[in-house]
């Protein structure tokens, strides 16, 4: 698949074990990847469509206040 390795593929797998120990951070439970990992492209889609839309909103907010982006 996508020319990676068996390796690269299993490193996003979420097993059922892990859920409950991940940080509510983890890149593995963004829904964009699930419904990549899973196969439903739509999902994903989407996903990435309102995430991306939340950024770009955030950045007007900033733009308007005259703020500059800092790190956490």
């Amino acid at each position: 698949m996508y020319n990676f390795t068996h390796f690269a593929v299993s490193l996003n797998e979420l097993d059922k074990d892990m859920k409950g120990i991940l940080a509510p951070t983890d890149c593995r439970l963004r829904p964009d990847i699930r419904g990549m990992e899973n196969g439903d492209m739509d999902l994903a889609g989407n996903e990435k469509e309102r995430l991306e839309e939340k950024q770009r909103a955030s950045r007007r907010e900033r733009a308007k206040n005259n703020e500059e982006w800092q790190t956490r």
